[in-house]
């Protein structure tokens, strides 16, 4: 009779366990990630992301082209049906994740003062498959965390909205320089204290991604440094957590690698929409681009990264060109 209790007893754990962590996955894992991606042009990338054998993909912005110069949403509709198309099969078959930029928001470095923000984002979840029950629709911004366990390490995911709370910019348009306005805001009051939240919970290993580059501060376009106050303020709560962060960010049609202390950020951009090498030479003749926090040379073609968590624990990020080939990579554990 004990041991038929006992055995009980272990099955019933086994149920509730299984139960606690039904994001528990496989030993090994491949992350992919990408931005800037539009409907407008082919989308050859996806021949070489297919070969990694991705477990999901998370695109961080722009994954249509949709806006226009009136705001309006009809065309951001006809791109949404437009690349619904675009996308090979078997995309459908892996787990998608998603935040916006600009270009799938409805205005062009638009933030909290486009009007149709709130249509814009239910575009947005129905294009995306979110689940009726999910916060996002019941929320201001499409911003979500998800917690789950990849080769036995905690791992916090989490998809930052740098648009439908964004104060206004200094400057109408680029270049954009750092505002001294200490009352603008990135993200919200609520959605600060969403991710404070959050990060309070005990993980491995923190994964923030966020549509525009946190960490550097030397170009003129977008950028989290546009609100330097609001910068200051993510990076200290990041940096407090004491564990590994990744930073995922995108927008820039542009890639490369950045670090500062324990924070290590990866842009990826874009999948098929890169700066005509004769607008790119005379950008960088006039501006020039290099950064303090930059650890890798500029890529400047088509790319994607990949977040491969092996069965030891390790964790590296990889910027992979249109033909899957490696151009930089980090370990991070």
């Amino acid at each position: 009779m004990t041991k038929l209790i006992y055995k009980a007893f272990i099955f019933a754990f086994i149920i509730i366990s299984t139960s606690v962590y039904a994001d528990q996955l496989d030993d090994s894992y491949v992350l992919g990630f990408g931005s800037c991606i539009t409907e407008k042009r082919e989308q050859p990338i996806w021949k070489a992301i297919e070969k990694e054998n991705i477990n999901e993909f998370f695109f961080m912005g722009d994954n249509v082209y949709g806006d226009t110069k009136d705001g309006l949403l009809d065309g951001m509709r006809a791109s949404y049906d437009k690349q619904k198309k675009m996308f090979p099969e078997w995309l459908s078959e892996k787990k998608l994740n998603a935040i916006w930029d600009d270009h799938d928001y409805g205005k062009n470095d638009g933030g909290t003062e486009y009007p149709l923000k709130d249509e814009a984002q239910r575009l947005f979840l129905e294009f995306w498959n979110v689940d009726a029950n999910d916060p996002r629709h019941k929320r201001n911004g499409i911003y979500f965390n998800e917690e789950k366990i990849i080769s036995g390490l905690k791992v916090n995911l989490i998809g930052l909205d740098t648009r439908y709370h964004r104060s206004p910019l200094d400057q109408e348009n680029k270049p954009y320089y750092p505002s001294t306005d200490s009352t603008k805001t990135m993200l919200g009051d609520m959605q600060w204290a969403w991710l404070e939240k959050v990060l309070n919970n005990k993980n491995d290993l923190n994964i923030i991604v966020s549509s525009i580059q946190v960490l550097p501060t030397d170009h003129i376009f977008e950028k989290w440094h546009n609100l330097p106050h609001e910068r200051n303020r993510l990076i200290d709560l990041l940096s407090s957590q004491n564990k590994p962060t990744i930073i995922l960010s995108g927008d820039r049609h542009k890639a490369a690698i950045y670090k500062k202390g324990n924070l290590i950020e990866m842009t990826s951009s874009s999948m098929n929409k890169p700066v005509s090498k004769p607008l790119s030479f005379f950008s960088n003749l006039i501006f020039g681009e290099s950064d303090k926090y930059l650890i890798s040379d500029i890529y400047e073609s088509e790319n994607y990264g990949l977040i491969i968590f092996n069965d030891d624990k390790n964790v590296e990020i990889i910027l992979k060109d249109l033909e899957g080939g490696t151009i930089s990579k980090y370990k991070v554990m």
